[in-house]
């Protein structure tokens, strides 16, 4: 008789408590013989069932069958004795089985049996399987109730943040969001304010393009939202019976629009509350628990958007203000103690660099060369046939670097000595015949030949390149050219002496007004960075060349001695000392410069 009174609470259980009740009911007449049952939460074994038949019956001899069904996931039966095989009338049965949704474990169903045969046993079984597939179901039913709800949320929430980011000024936003939830959500009026001065002042209403800002409605919807925020809590009126906030002035607005329903929820971002949107419905509608949810997840999702459009829609000296504002609070008020501590410190930083004085230095790019740099030429076109020495070898006078091809002179110089002969033979003859024109034409050959003899053994003399004094070689290398042709003039070595160097700064044109003859500074080579070498600017070059997408000049300068581990070539930084200046105006004089040069640009 008591059957189909449980199908109907079964079917219109409210709750998952509920429907485990009536569920394990059912079980326990459809498997008969039922000892006792119950159905725990799969989250907490322990703790108080979610449903137990008869009520006051208690499972200590279920617990490990319980347990066991949650770690492995599957139904578990537990005898008296070792197996089911050994079940007898008069011994009692235990069952577990788990309730698994989407491979989490949600609850247990167990019941014991007593006095029941095998097969009673086994069909026990399956019937608690079969009629665990029901509390799953519910499960899934309520998970996808509770999923179709928040996308609903989800999807209401967008469609106002859409409205609010259409408009690109924030009052015809605030209109066009609180007319399309007037719409939607079937509301008599929406009204939205923003915290100003430390009460709500309205903002917009819908259907509602301009109003009053002293009108009677607006003042009480104004105070209605003040309510709330002081309270910092959602109202709702008519307010139900358990109800403990304040809701006298969304009373008196609802007195003043002809009995409605009024509800009030803040708007909150970040740290603080900015305002209040305020719904008015027929009070025969009211406001229903899923619909406040849903305005409320729209408040909270639209809140942000519109205060930051009613910032950036100020005035600018109005942002100014505030800003300068909140950080003279900020420095002056309590908390904020990491910035005040580094405001103090930026102050004695200014004052130490003010007070403080050092020696400005102009910092420039450095290139170390030789006093004098010698090229060596190809004498004349020829071929290269051996290379004795390439860049970076030291070289003393005389020695050879090169020797060029010189087979091509030495028959020149064959060719010219036979042709000499050969004339000479003929002045023999022509003063044999007394012929003194033949004679003369003769011995003008002769010296003709004679000279270019001399000239092929200036070639040939000069086909061994050498140094021309003792020094390093610092460019140069035709060992991977043996065989080469050269054409005459062609630079084949640059030979730099070791005991005389300059050095080359490359000065940026913003400081070139400090540099001045004789000044002294130091050197510091990349390849010998422990070391500071002494120098004197000796020279300014008064034209300047670009490179590096900036202006520069040269200046010489010379090293007040000639340490021995200085080569020509070698790169670094030199530092020319100035004079002693203020800290402060040494660290900020690059963007002192920027900061004249632009002002005079744009203003002078």
């Amino acid at each position: 008789m008591l059957e189909p009174v449980l199908w109907k609470q079964l079917g219109e259980a409210s709750d998952f408590k509920a429907f485990c009740d009536s569920w394990l009911a059912l079980q326990c007449g459809l498997i008969g013989n039922v000892a006792g049952g119950l159905v725990v939460a799969g989250q907490d074994l322990a703790g108080t069932p979610l449903a137990v038949r008869p009520p006051n019956w208690t499972a200590f001899w279920l617990a490990d069958a319980i347990r066991l069904a949650a770690e492995q996931q599957r139904g578990v039966a537990h005898y008296d004795h070792s197996g089911p095989e050994a079940t007898s009338d008069g011994q009692r049965a235990g069952f577990a089985f788990p309730v698994i949704v989407d491979g989490k474990l949600c609850a247990v169903a167990a019941i014991e049996l007593h006095g029941t045969s095998e097969s009673q046993a086994r069909a026990a079984m399956r019937q608690l399987q079969w009629g665990v597939a029901g509390l799953r179901e519910y499960l899934l039913r309520a998970g996808r109730d509770a999923t179709a709800q928040q996308e609903h949320q989800a999807r209401n929430a967008l469609d106002m943040l859409s409205v609010v980011l259409e408009q690109e000024r924030f009052g015809a936003a605030c209109r066009s969001f609180v007319t399309e939830l007037a719409a939607r959500f079937k509301c008599e009026r929406v009204s939205i304010g923003f915290v100003k001065a430390g009460h709500a002042e309205v903002a917009a209403i819908s259907h509602s393009a301009q109003f009053g800002r002293h009108m009677n409605l607006v003042r009480l919807v104004g105070v209605a939202m003040d309510e709330a925020l002081d309270q910092r809590a959602l109202i709702l009126h008519p307010p139900s019976s358990d109800e403990l906030n304040v809701t006298r002035s969304h009373a008196e607005l609802a007195q003043s629009c002809g009995a409605v329903a009024v509800l009030t929820i803040p708007l909150f971002v970040s740290d603080r509350f900015i305002g209040a949107i305020t719904f008015e419905r027929a009070v025969d509608v009211g406001f229903d628990a899923a619909t406040i949810a849903v305005l409320d997840g729209i408040a909270a999702t639209a809140g942000p958007i519109l205060e930051e459009k009613r910032r950036n829609d100020r005035w600018l000296i109005v942002k100014a203000g505030e800003a300068s504002w909140s950080l003279i609070t900020s420095l002056l008020g309590p908390h904020y103690a990491a910035r005040k501590l580094a405001v103090v410190v930026a102050v004695m930083l200014a004052a130490i660099g003010y007070f403080w004085t050092g020696l400005y230095r102009v910092t420039a790019d450095a290139v170390v060369e030789g006093r004098i740099q010698r090229s060596v030429v190809a004498p004349f076109n020829g071929f290269v046939l051996e290379a004795q020495a390439r860049a970076g070898d030291t070289v003393h006078a005389g020695q050879i670097l090169a020797r060029l091809d010189d087979r091509d002179l030495i028959l020149e110089r064959l060719k010219w000595i036979t042709e000499r002969q050969r004339k000479v033979l003929e002045f023999e003859k022509a003063m044999g015949d007394r012929n003194r024109a033949e004679q003369k034409i003769s011995t003008t050959q002769i010296e003709q030949a004679d000279a270019q003899i001399h000239l092929v053994d200036e070639q040939l003399s000069r086909a061994r390149l050498t140094a021309p004094f003792d020094g390093l070689i610092i460019a140069g290398d035709l060992t991977q050219s043996i065989g080469a042709s050269l054409q005459r003039g062609q630079e084949l070595f640059q030979v730099a002496p070791l005991d005389s160097y300059r050095v080359v700064l490359d000065i940026d044109e913003t400081q070139i007004a400090e540099i001045a003859l004789d000044q002294k500074g130091q050197l510091v080579v990349s390849s010998l960075p422990a070391e500071n070498f002494p120098l004197v600017v000796s020279k300014i070059t008064p034209v300047s060349r670009a490179h590096d997408g900036r202006n520069s000049f040269k200046v010489e300068a010379r090293l007040t001695d000639t340490p021995a581990g200085l080569r020509p070539g070698m790169r670094g930084v030199g530092k020319i000392d100035i004079n002693q200046r203020r800290m402060v105006w040494i660290w900020t004089r690059s963007f002192l410069d920027w900061a004249l040069l632009t002002a005079w640009r744009w203003f002078g």
